[in-house]
């Protein structure tokens, strides 16, 4: 600790030093407070750019300099240093009284600063932030943190919930400059591992971020750039744990999935209660040491603390034994989290999380959507067609399905189950099901609306939330079926979907889809018929049926499903596989579970997954049920590994470890 106070005190006595000379200081506006000006042995940092000196006159302390950039030049006065002041005057305007920066951060700002508003602005694409940026005094050693020679720009993406990165080259100075889009006020990571701005973007503006390797010193240069002083000044430092490490830091235990009682839920609701009201105290404190803080730095610290809160008790929820939480939980939850969420909602990255989970709770909560009404619904606007006997069979068929439910009771299960499978045997069933399966997609498209329309009346929320819900739920049909949007579901949208930016997310997923659709696939050979499999029941025949082609070659046998992400995140890297398992003259045979004809072939193409060592099979459900009983499937994906002779190994065949992988297939063959 001692070493560690008089290596500080030597670095803030080496920036007081530095600030008896106009090289390599930095200076405010007494007034405003705002950092204004920095000067370099050949260049001065103002109005977020960084000008060359191309003329300078020093005398006794005081300095002229004309400066240039981008075809704009300026002439400076600089008066003599007194006290830590000087006067600077930029062309003939009036002198500005400056004060030297010899902190670490921008000291407090001289006056209050009331407002609580953001910049917002509705939502809309094509706005973005400019950043200036220069990682000064930037030692060899430094190119290998971060970004290396580039700098990173990381924000949250509101509407996938996942980072997005952008990044700029170094100049040999360690300077950078980049445009990022954004959707609205943000919050950014900047450079980080190297210079660590944890920050705030707000639309239209321009900022400049210093960090002097040498004296320490963060500094954020903008035409409002208080908030983002501040931050740096006094970053948030609220953990507010999530379940897992809740359990790991104060319970010294791991929890599993689907394993809190209610009195386990509620406990850590009132941990994290807790764990708030330390944190807005702490703040409160912060608040009265340091009065001239402003009122917007405070808001979004308590913003971001409700934000998170309501994250980790929604993510919880995975948690939970019961699919229904307690209701003093959620109605902490719904008053004091989802009521009392910030705006922009793009501000606090916790929130795209929890809208999303509370939605999806919301969403749960509601009875499903019944197919009946919704056919008789989609034939009364004239979506779909029935014939005379459809139509009668669809209006009649609660009734006698209400008649099928008295004759149960009190009946045994064997008799029930009689009764059962004859009425599924009716004409009126057999005509049902050959309905839904003609208006299988104009279905489950009415299906997804009622969904959207049933769970926003649910939910207290704005016009915003309601188009994010909606688009997101559009968005995570075709990303889980791998299909393009059916005319239905983008008409709807079209119609309903206000935020422009929400509707072009999913129409760039159904573009992407639509082209995968039409891509021509008939020339592949990685697709396996199974007509030689017709009639076979067994299991393990179907297996050895599939892999005797193959005989003599390494099997490595990918049970998987169009739905699964894990599965379709390893074969991002299929191509990778292949390329490395070259030498051992591998075959690769993926079995698809409950993956309907135009997914499967979509994740293929989109993949790849092809090649002259690949197999492709999609079983009807009964035979790849079958395989997988045998196989002891209990997990997606699932992989095996069949030797050269044909045996099934009991080993531990993951190739998304691929080095470990390679290594096991090698040893096979010692």
């Amino acid at each position: 600790m001692k070493t560690k106070l008089i290596s500080l005190l030597l670095a803030l006595c080496a920036i007081s030093a530095q600030a008896q000379t106009i090289t390599d200081t930095y200076w405010r506006n007494a007034q405003t407070g705002e950092w204004l000006i920095g000067f370099t042995e050949n260049h001065v940092i103002y109005d977020c750019r960084t000008w060359d000196i191309v003329a300078r006159l020093e005398k006794k302390d005081k300095h002229k300099l004309t400066i240039a950039e981008g075809g704009d030049t300026l002439n400076l006065s600089v008066s003599k240093q007194k006290k830590g002041v000087r006067k600077v005057r930029f062309g003939k305007e009036k002198p500005v009284v400056c004060e030297a920066i010899t902190t670490k951060t921008l000291p407090d700002y001289p006056t209050r600063d009331e407002r609580t508003a953001f910049k917002d602005n509705g939502y809309r694409s094509g706005d973005s932030v400019t950043i200036y940026g220069w990682i000064k005094n930037m030692t060899p050693e430094m190119l290998e943190q971060g970004g290396g020679k580039f700098a990173d720009i990381a924000i949250n993406n509101f509407f996938t919930d996942e980072e997005e990165s952008f990044n700029a080259p170094l100049d040999s100075l360690g300077r950078y400059h980049i445009t990022v889009p954004v959707l609205n006020a943000a919050q950014a990571y900047i450079d980080w591992g190297r210079s660590n701005f944890e920050t705030v973007f707000e639309p239209g503006e321009t900022y400049f971020f210093l960090y002097d390797a040498k004296t320490g010193q963060q500094l954020v240069m903008g035409k409002d750039a208080r908030l983002q002083n501040e931050l740096q000044a006094y970053p948030e430092d609220f953990r507010g744990n999530d379940i897992y490490a809740y359990y790991y830091r104060v319970r010294k235990s791991k929890v599993d999935l689907r394993s809190l009682p209610d009195e386990e839920m509620l406990v850590f609701l009132d941990y994290l209660k807790q764990d708030k009201a330390t944190a807005d105290s702490l703040l409160d404190l912060r608040m009265k040491e340091h009065p001239n803080l402003s009122q917007r730095y405070a808001q979004y610290l308590r913003n971001i603390y409700v934000s998170r809160v309501g994250c980790n008790l929604m993510q919880a929820h995975y948690s939970a034994k019961s699919d229904t939480l307690p209701a003093v939980y959620m109605d902490y939850v719904t008053q004091e989290c989802w009521n009392k969420m910030g705006t922009p909602y793009t501000l606090y990255p916790d929130l795209s999380t929890f809208i999303r989970d509370y939605f999806g709770y919301a969403e749960n909560m509601l009875p499903d959507s019944d197919a009946i009404d919704l056919v008789l619904t989609l034939y009364q606007r004239g979506t779909i067609t029935l014939n005379e006997e459809e139509h009668y069979a669809f209006l009649h068929y609660k009734d006698e399905f209400n008649q099928l439910s008295k004759s149960v009771e009190g009946r045994t299960q064997e008799d029930k189950q009689t009764l059962v499978d004859a009425f599924n045997k009716t004409e009126t069933a057999a005509l049902i099901n050959k309905v839904f399966k003609r208006v299988q997609s104009s279905l489950t498209i009415a299906a997804i609306e009622d969904e959207i329309q049933r769970t926003s009346a649910s939910v207290q929320c704005d016009s915003t939330l309601r188009d994010l819900y909606a688009a997101r739920t559009f968005y995570n049909y075709m990303d889980n079926t791998r299909k393009p949007l059916p005319e239905e579901g983008i008409q709807w949208m079209n119609e309903n979907i206000k935020m422009d930016f929400a509707r072009q997310m999913v129409m760039t997923l159904h573009g992407k889809y639509d082209a995968l659709l039409r891509k021509d696939f008939s020339n592949t050979t990685s697709l396996l018929s199974t007509d030689k499999l017709e009639g076979i029941t067994e299991g393990e025949q179907i297996l050895r049926e599939l892999i005797a082609p193959w005989k003599g070659k390494i099997i490595l046998i990918d049970v998987w499903g169009t739905w699964c992400g894990p599965c379709r995140m390893a074969m991002k890297h299929s191509q990778e596989l292949y390329e490395r398992m070259k030498p051992y003259n591998m075959y690769f045979l993926y079995l698809a579970n409950r993956s309907d004809e135009t997914s499967w072939k979509n994740v293929i193409k989109e993949y790849n997954v092809n090649g002259e060592n690949v197999g492709h099979v999609n079983l009807p459900a009964e035979q790849q049920a079958a395989v997988e009983r045998f196989l002891k499937v209990n997990s997606y994906p699932s992989y095996f590994l069949i030797d050269r002779e044909g045996h099934l190994l009991n080993i531990n065949a993951d190739p998304r470890n691929l080095d470990a992988f390679e290594q096991l297939v090698k040893g096979m063959e010692e």
